[in-house]
């Protein structure tokens, strides 16, 4: 079953409020996504690609060498 299929099945169970709900946060997102100027690059990476540049920031990143200065 595919993530579409699994959501309007578990949509068809759910109270008309938290569908109601459901479709203003998709609205939200698409308008967003369309509009910020960072939108073109939402999905570019994989998952692996994004887990591993998660670690190298966490690792490489917010590191302080109070000797450097």
């Amino acid at each position: 079953m595919t993530s579409r299929e699994q959501l309007i099945q578990e949509l068809a169970e759910v109270p008309d409020e938290l569908v109601k709900v459901m479709l203003d946060f998709l609205h939200r997102v698409q308008t967003t996504r369309s509009h910020h100027p960072l939108a073109k690059f939402a999905g570019i990476l994989s998952d692996d690609e994004a887990v591993d540049l998660h670690k190298a920031i966490q690792t490489d990143c917010r590191q302080v060498d109070l000797n450097e200065w």
